[in-house]
């Protein structure tokens, strides 16, 4: 459940197009150019590789999927390969279905908390500085703006996100999540394409009768 739970992000960035701006100005165009990227598309649909990182444990794994986005409050993610499983996102209500188990865990989150995950950080991507500090990031990227945000709340279980933006279309392409304890999630978007049709029912629920229901 962890994986699922996991907070996620803070923006940082070091070069970007526009030369002559100062750090604090474009960190600004950067925000601002996510910000209304993501308010003027009607949906979003690519697809990620997410990576975990344990170095305590030498453990590193690898999944991949199809993200489907309907902003503001309708998300998707189908998770792919040997344990294929599926978190939904409607509004305020997720749910995270894996079929191998024939399980699924059902909970009501608030913007705030959705704004703490990897998978539901799009859902809360209007006002993130109000939770968090944003700063230029360190990645030296040609067309892209590097952004970390530093969370407000220090009682998160990450001290950072660090996440990459097109210059070009304003999409996220990579969202990084550095946990407290060392550990490292990351995802990256490929093949993103915007305004696509997407149907209301990849958002409603659709657990197979039998399914046993966990809500903590």
């Amino acid at each position: 459940m962890r994986r699922f739970s996991v907070a996620v992000i803070v923006l940082l960035f070091l070069i970007s197009p526009a030369r002559g701006l100062g750090k604090k100005d474009e960190v600004r165009t950067a925000l601002d150019l996510l910000e209304s990227t993501y308010r003027s598309i009607t949906s979003l649909r690519a697809k990620f590789l997410q990576f975990e990182e344990r170095p305590g444990v030498g453990v590193s794994t690898s999944e991949e999927g199809l993200m489907s986005f309907m902003p503001p409050g309708k998300m998707r993610w189908d998770y792919e390969g040997k344990r294929p499983h599926r978190v939904v996102i409607n509004d305020n209500l997720v749910w995270i279905f894996t079929p191998s188990r024939n399980q699924v865990v059902r909970r009501e989150m608030s913007l705030q908390e959705m704004r703490m995950g990897p998978m539901t950080f799009m859902r809360g991507l209007e006002g993130l500085e109000e939770q968090f500090a944003v700063y230029p990031g360190k990645d030296n990227l040609e067309g892209k703006y590097a952004l970390d945000l530093f969370p407000i709340d220090e009682r998160t279980s990450y001290e950072r996100i660090g996440i990459l933006v097109s210059v070009q279309t304003g999409l996220l392409e990579r969202i990084r999540i550095h946990h407290r304890l060392g550990n490292l999630t990351t995802i990256e978007f490929s093949d993103i394409k915007t305004d696509v049709k997407l149907s209301d029912d990849l958002f409603k629920w659709d657990v197979p009768e039998g399914t046993e229901v966990i809500e903590p």
